[in-house]
């Protein structure tokens, strides 16, 4: 606990690190509306970095900047627009934005949908009527599967129609999942999360009790083909569990508690898991991100996601390869910082 002498100028540096951020990011967004997102092989983010536009990036922005109150209102504007604009008729998106070479190369996927779902219906914005498309898409036994494709069982009327012209492309379809980790029978705790953060418990029990059992059993490094930091992880787990499964509340405060960030993304990110359970942000997490902020009111870029790794057969993951791309910018990291700083119970 602060001393009170000290807790009124904490709260005012927290207060202008917070605008600081903002208006850094007003000054970084594309004119499109989009958080620019890098990619490179330095999983240091320290060399290499060559713009990557996504889609993904945004949609975590728009859900960290609105904790981030009145303020955050010109980001989250064109945020929320970039995200309409990258939406199919049909409620999904794509990883690659319409801009990039790419785009029509990669199916739909459920970590994009569900995130920007989530950031527009929060915001009261409307979209296509996407929950039963994602609801169509999971296995027999209720776990989401990662990517929107043609399916060897029926699917639904909806979802067939969905994913079925496809075919229309199968070169295209064959080449994405032979040239990347990807595969179509990918189930990713992390995207469940996302979806269960989305369209919410009622009815997924099965994904819920899946990712507290992972939790509970310590497998946070080795539950997502996309995802290897815990401390990410965890984040994603716990913004999707919290309040419906206290038993996983318990294991993530201790293990947050427990974790030593190793920059400022993981601070935040710790401190944010810690709020999504009540739990203020331990004093030095806060120092800590207040100190790793850049002369230009944004925090430096770290990896926060990668190109995939190879799944075992026994369960788990190889390490990622040493050319894997990993991605973030300081616009991505300085928007979870502000969530963080927001929530800290110090502005």
């Amino acid at each position: 606990m602060m001393p009170e002498a000290a807790a009124g100028p904490r709260r005012a540096a927290v207060r202008a690190a917070i605008a600081a951020g903002l208006h850094f990011l007003q000054s970084v967004q594309l004119p499109s509306g989009e958080i620019p997102v890098s990619r490179t092989t330095d999983p240091a983010m320290r060399s290499g970095l060559v713009a990557d536009p996504s889609v993904f990036p945004t949609a975590l922005a728009a859900h960290c900047l609105a904790f981030a109150g009145d303020g955050a209102h010109p980001v989250l504007a064109r945020a929320h627009a970039f995200l309409l604009g990258e939406m199919s008729g049909r409620g999904l998106w794509r990883h690659w934005t319409r801009a990039h070479p790419y785009h029509a190369s990669l199916p739909p996927d459920l970590d994009d949908t569900s995130c920007a779902s989530a950031a527009l219906t929060r915001a009261g914005i409307a979209i296509a009527d996407n929950r039963r498309l994602l609801l169509a898409n999971r296995r027999r036994d209720g776990l989401f599967l990662t990517w929107f494709v043609p399916r060897a069982r029926w699917t639904g009327l909806e979802h067939a129609g969905t994913v079925l012209p496809q075919l229309l492309h199968p070169t295209a379809l064959l080449l994405f999942f032979r040239k990347t980790s990807a595969r179509p029978g990918d189930v990713d705790a992390v995207v469940n999360a996302n979806a269960l953060h989305y369209l919410g418990v009622r009815g997924l029990g099965e994904v819920a009790g899946w990712l507290t059992d992972l939790l509970l059993k310590g497998r946070e490094a080795q539950c997502d083909k996309w995802y290897d930091n815990p401390i990410v992880v965890r984040y994603f787990l716990s913004r999707a569990l919290a309040g419906v499964a206290p038993e996983a509340g318990e294991t993530i405060v201790r293990r947050s508690e427990a974790a030593a960030p190793a920059n400022a993304l993981e601070a935040a990110l710790l401190a944010t898991t810690l709020a999504d359970w009540g739990r203020p942000a331990p004093e030095p997490l806060i120092a800590r991100i207040l100190a790793g902020q850049l002369p230009s009111g944004g925090w430096p870029p770290a990896a926060l996601y990668h190109g995939g790794r190879q799944r075992l057969p026994e369960g788990g993951f190889a390490p990622p390869h040493p050319d894997t791309p990993r991605w973030g910018s300081e616009g991505l990291t300085t928007a979870f910082c502000i969530e963080a700083l927001a929530r800290s119970g110090a502005t």
